[in-house]
């Protein structure tokens, strides 16, 4: 089974108001397309890339290919008239392709996908057959009529801002394009077609940065990101004590149940947030600091989250906001949530609303989802002072 990435730079982009193609704009003294190719590429789970482009940009992009030595993309295939014709055109491109083989469609204006949102894309369509990644709606969305008056209120929990990249197997793919087709439908995104052969598209949610270079303020904004931001992700696990006795702290909230394994009081989340930040100032994971903490009698996390915290100010960085994903059966997270927001807002000082917790069975998957622990990712944005 292979893995295809197809990165769609057809498009015209007449909203950047430029005289070129907007892919060869230069975010941090590059083009935009490089830092996205260059992020499939370093994929060890994408096998191929496919470049789908306008004729006049073929040669430029050739050259881009060349010089960073992306060996993993195998064409450069011309785009259609439109996105869903030069989707289509890209996926007739890969000759051998099986049924169950994985295409990734990727936006080459969406440079800030990261590896991990990549992985969890191709998983969940193994297993559901197709997935779309997105960010959740952060403001009240209202449906209006024609006259320009409010219908409805939409629920906002349930919308989801949708980005790239659109992931489905092969097989499935060809069938959707080819009936949308037929009965001459163009969707605004590609999982519109799926979900018009009856299919359901699982959700993965990715962070807010992966956002898509539209408009001149795009631009300008992911350049100030690189330029005055860094981002950080960490992570951190442990699993449960055999028996009772140790507190169960999470996010320095005390859990019911048994704590975590680990010479310290095991808090995954205060653990990944230092990982995260120690990420993005270029400096040591949790254990260069904790392990002679530890030695010397010192159990509490937050003393470990101050070091990270004093090193990152010493740099020159504040932190902007963070986002925590958890994975496991138990405890159950929600009814704390908030608590665990106030906790965390005690140490970092960033406002409760820069602050966002999430939480997952993982569907019993892996031995987090079965209860025998926990795991936390965590990610930061760290802005110049």
């Amino acid at each position: 089974m292979s893995n295809y990435a197809l990165i769609t730079a057809a498009g015209v982009g007449k909203r950047m108001q430029g005289q070129m193609n907007k892919i060869f704009m230069l975010l941090d003294e590059e083009p935009i397309i490089t830092r996205t190719i260059n992020i499939f590429h370093s994929c060890d789970a994408i096998d191929r890339i496919i470049i789908i482009a306008r004729d006049e940009d073929k040669d430029e992009l050739k050259r881009i290919v060349e010089k960073n030595s992306f060996s993993k993309v195998k064409k450069i295939v011309i785009g259609g008239e439109k996105r869903q014709n030069s989707v289509h055109n890209g996926l007739l491109s890969i000759d051998d392709a099986k049924a169950d083989d994985v295409v990734l469609i990727h936006n080459g204006v969406n440079p800030f996908v990261d590896e991990k949102t990549i992985n969890e894309c191709i998983e969940a369509t193994k297993k559901y057959e197709a997935a779309v990644v997105g960010f959740r709606a952060r403001d009240t969305i209202k449906e209006v009529d024609e006259k320009g008056f409010v219908s409805q209120t939409l629920d906002r929990d349930k919308l989801w801002q949708v980005q790239t990249p659109q992931c489905v197997r092969y097989g499935t793919a060809m069938r959707a394009f080819k009936k949308a087709f037929d009965e001459e439908f163009y969707g605004t995104d590609d999982t519109m077609l799926i979900e018009r052969l009856g299919k359901k598209v699982k959700m993965i949610e990715c962070p807010y940065e992966n956002i898509k270079i539209t408009l001149p303020n795009d631009l300008e904004f992911a350049n100030r990101l690189l330029r005055d931001s860094h981002i950080g992700f960490g992570m951190d696990s442990h699993r449960f004590e055999k028996e009772e006795g140790k507190k169960l702290i999470i996010a320095g909230i005390e859990f019911e149940g048994k704590g975590f394994h680990a010479n310290s009081d095991g808090d995954i989340v205060l653990h990944a947030l230092f990982n995260a930040i120690s990420e993005g100032i270029g400096d040591h994971a949790l254990s260069y600091y904790a392990d002679e903490m530890c030695e010397k009698g010192i159990t509490d996390s937050k003393e470990y989250l101050k070091v990270i915290l004093k090193n990152m100010n010493d740099r020159g960085y504040a932190l902007g906001n963070i986002a925590v994903m958890l994975e496991g059966k138990i405890p159950k997270i929600l009814p704390k949530e908030d608590e665990m927001k106030a906790s965390l807002d005690e140490i970092l000082r960033i406002g409760k609303e820069n602050i966002g917790i999430a939480a997952t069975s993982g569907e019993g998957l892996s031995a987090f989802g079965k209860g025998h622990g926990m795991q936390c990712f965590c990610v930061v944005t760290l802005n110049k002072k």
